[in-house]
């Protein structure tokens, strides 16, 4: 690696950046060249315009999200992260040359605590809200300060009359907020915060200071990495970052056979006829596995070697045009958000979708030469589970096209809501402890885990109605009983959540939207017939409770 190159550029491969930022004189300036900068970039500034996938590609507004998990700056991890995180933002501050570091550390914390919904309801990350469409002009007009600059930013024409394009805003509701943040920022806070969002997000490119601060810093607030990650691989990881579908080419030819394909295929499709074949939405519900058919593979572009940061502008400045070249098109499903080796599985509301790359569909979650017990409570469970994501607290308000428009009526939505707090009561009582002394973190977050704990709960039991109609209709060998298949599907759900946890991550999961693997295993049993019928769990033990939720 050419790290020689990098250390001897230091600031200069963003020093033009810093000099526009420091030397805007007003609000609306200072605001109009950071968007310049995100759009030259990729830079997140106060939002993200993208297009949302539906039918026809629409334009669309989003918040531009947090540096890091927003768990972290809630209590008590704040308390752990705090002085770390002034000691990293001491550092880029430092190394850019600004003049006044602890002022600057102050503005931005004071920032970002705000807007990760310290002092907003937490409840708010989890609302489903209604998109607004609005033209440019009348969204310049409603927000001149949180979109009309980004949009004449990006190079857009906002003035009434001159451009028939329309913006959907996913959440107006930030918007109001943004605005108002905006404009109650002196210009000497505003430039500090765009010029702290720029270090950030160029540190791991920059010279090795910069790196080694940002490094050790975000291995704190890693759910996974605890120690920072040598130069190579934050290189390899920023490779995939930009141009994910060209290594995603590389990787499916590594792994992705036609027998996975054709498996894979087989398994969804039971899946989808066991939840319910007669509803409408997922009839035409799409499932997409392995990775897109026609991914990005960047043909236009030429690097320099010698321009590292360059040449990631050069990714962004192509990847922001193809995207906004979607707009009022028909969408085409074979865009993926993310590439064919992330481990990751998803269900896209706007598309009427589910989505599983390559690299999720391997062992231990799915094996083609597995007994299908393995694969139905493997895969099948997670697919189930992004199933029933189109019928949580937010999927119910997306029609079959996509398009977000609550059908249901009164009573329907009034009985979800009541079957819905038995899972809110059953979660809530769950406590969470360590499992290195059994000392008590607290409790599962009922509320803010609903939509996962329903997900959880659909999907172990598409999975299994899955997995025994396949039994009953295929002389597939296998080497367990019917009896001992069963229970096999059951252990290899609870091996499929299996998980070590630190103190540390248990103690952050009291905030996520997630409930430890331990408490989504008993819950989603504990409301199975099946499980206590495969088990022989005596009438309201702990595991076949008298009361369950269906």
């Amino acid at each position: 690696m050419d790290t020689h190159t990098l250390d001897t550029l230091g600031l200069a491969p963003i020093e033009a950046h810093l000099k526009a930022i420091r030397s805007a004189n007003s609000t609306v300036e200072a605001i109009f060249r950071g968007a310049t900068i995100s759009k030259a970039t990729g830079v997140p500034l106060f939002m993200k315009l993208s297009v949302l996938t539906t039918n026809r590609s629409v334009f669309r507004a989003v918040d531009s999200g947090l540096p890091f998990d927003h768990v972290y700056f809630h209590e008590p991890s704040w308390a752990r992260v705090e002085k770390p995180y002034r000691k990293y933002l001491r550092t880029i501050f430092t190394l850019a040359g600004h003049a006044e570091v602890e002022t600057a550390i102050d503005v931005v914390i004071a920032f970002e605590r705000i807007n990760a919904g310290v002092e907003l309801p937490k409840r708010r990350l989890q609302a489903a809200v209604t998109p607004t469409q609005l033209s440019l002009s009348d969204a310049n007009a409603s927000y001149p300060l949180g979109l009309g600059l980004h949009l004449q930013g990006f190079g857009f024409d906002v003035h009434k009359g001159c451009n028939t394009t329309t913006v959907l805003l996913q959440n107006r509701n930030y918007f109001d907020f943004l605005e108002k943040m905006l404009s109650s920022l002196s210009v000497d806070d505003l430039k500090t915060i765009i010029e702290y969002k720029v270090l950030d997000f160029n540190a791991p490119d920059l010279s090795t200071p910069f790196v080694t601060a940002r490094s050790d810093f975000y291995s704190l607030v890693s759910f996974v990495q605890k120690e920072s990650p040598p130069r190579a691989k934050i290189c390899r990881q920023q490779v995939k970052t930009s141009m994910g579908d060209l290594l995603g080419t590389y990787y499916l030819k590594e792994v992705w056979t036609d027998e996975i394909a054709a498996r894979t295929d087989s398994l969804v499709l039971k899946l989808k006829a066991a939840f319910k074949s007669g509803l409408d939405s997922l009839s035409k519900l799409t499932h997409l596995l392995g990775g897109p058919k026609n991914p990005k593979t960047y043909p236009t572009l030429t690097f320099d070697p010698k321009a590292y940061i360059a040449n990631l502008n050069k990714v962004s400045v192509f990847d922001t045009a193809f995207n906004l070249a979607q707009t009022d098109t028909v969408y085409d499903k074979q865009i993926w958000e993310t590439p064919a080796q992330d481990v990751n599985a998803w269900n896209h509301g706007a598309t009427n979708s589910i989505v599983f790359p390559a690299a999720f569909l391997q062992p231990p979650i799915f094996d083609a030469k597995a007994d299908p017990s393995a694969n139905y409570a493997g895969i099948g469970f997670y697919v189930g589970h992004e199933i029933t994501h189109g019928f949580d607290i937010i999927g119910r308000n997306y029609d079959s096209d996509g398009k977000f428009n609550p059908l249901w009526s009164a009573t329907v939505m009034q009985t979800f809501d009541e079957k819905a707090k038995c899972f809110v009561e059953q979660y809530g009582s769950m406590e969470v402890k360590s499992e290195i002394t059994g000392d008590l973190f607290g409790k599962v977050d009922s509320n803010f885990t609903l939509r996962e704990t329903i997900a959880d709960n659909g999907g172990l039991n598409i999975a299994y109605r899955a997995y025994r109609d396949y039994m009953h209709t295929v002389s597939e060998a296998t080497k367990y009983t019917k009896e001992a298949g069963e229970k096999m599907f059951w252990i290899r759900y609870g091996q499929s959540l299996c998980e070590k946890n630190s103190d540390e991550y248990l103690q952050l999961l009291l905030t996520s939207t997630y409930p430890p693997g331990r408490h989504r295993v008993i819950g989603a049993v504990q409301n199975s017939v099946d499980f206590a019928k495969a088990f022989n769990c005596p009438v309201d033990s702990p595991m076949n409770p008298a009361k369950k939720c269906v």
